[in-house]
């Protein structure tokens, strides 16, 4: 009787500690995946060449942007960033895309340094997403966008890309679905069952409309090769380049990369 009571505390407590994982995973899932840095309101960017903005996306919540100016435009990178910091950092990417002719706009998700509200699930994301992209859309044209997707935000890239008709989709450390990336890093979670991001990229690029092109690091250890690597011929439109020696951080310094997008944004 006192070796069953005590298979009974111990079957209780191990259940507690497996619960208790799994309820802090769902609810604290949002700071856990995006990391996010706020910036005071008043926060002055060091970038020359951009202008700010706020675009409201609901009712008291409006998300800071930032469009960076090519001397000489060709049209727009619609630039989506990925996950922790802010456009203080992010911004630094954008003199690869200017200095070959291009807008860059980039803005912060939601909880993202000057950006109000709080994320929440994909569902808020996508539509925040679509909004601002519909806005450049009437600005620039949509043949004169091509939508850019880094890590995390891949997923949004190829969404909005799917949905809509660019003139080009460019991808750069994406993943086949964003469970498959959880289940990477934290391999004993049930992240079907807890998790409310998906992404489904394979979904997304499956039924792409426009020119697609897939960039991915074979020592990228954040987003691991493999995961990107699912998405290879996954449709006509889909081009997968693999870089060679590049990580996931380190993708604008590497000469295949340069030459490509040079071909590209020619």
């Amino acid at each position: 009787m006192e070796v069953l009571t005590w298979t009974l505390i111990i079957l209780i407590t191990l259940i507690g500690i497996v619960a208790g994982i799994l309820f802090s995973f769902y609810f604290l899932q949002d700071k856990l995946i995006f990391s996010p840095i706020r910036l005071p309101r008043d926060y002055k960017f060091p970038f020359k060449n951009a202008e700010e903005m706020f675009f409201q996306v609901e009712d008291g919540i409006d998300l800071n942007c930032l469009l960076f100016k090519s001397k000489q435009s060709k049209g727009l990178i619609f630039y989506i960033h990925g996950n922790a910091d802010n456009l203080r950092y992010w911004g630094d990417f954008a003199p690869f895309f200017t200095d070959r002719g291009y807008d860059v706009f980039m803005y912060d998700f939601r909880s993202f340094g000057k950006s109000r509200g709080r994320i929440g699930n994909e569902r808020i994301m996508q539509r925040d997403n679509k909004v601002l992209y519909q806005r450049m859309a009437e600005q620039y044209g949509e043949e004169n966008i091509i939508v850019y997707g880094f890590s995390i935000g891949t997923g949004l890239a190829a969404r909005v890309a799917q949905r809509n008709n660019p003139k080009m989709l460019i991808l750069e450390a994406p993943y086949d679905n964003f469970i498959s990336l959880i289940k990477y890093h934290k391999a004993y979670l049930p992240a079907s069952w807890i998790t409310k991001y998906h992404f489904r990229i394979n979904r997304y690029l499956a039924e792409i409309n426009c020119e697609t092109h897939i960039f991915h690091g074979t020592e990228d250890r954040k987003v691991p090769f493999y995961l990107g690597e699912r998405l290879r011929g996954i449709s006509e439109q889909v081009n997968f380049h693999e870089v060679k020696d590049a990580t996931h951080s380190d993708m604008q310094s590497m000469e295949y990369y340069q030459k490509k997008m040079d071909q590209l944004l020619g």
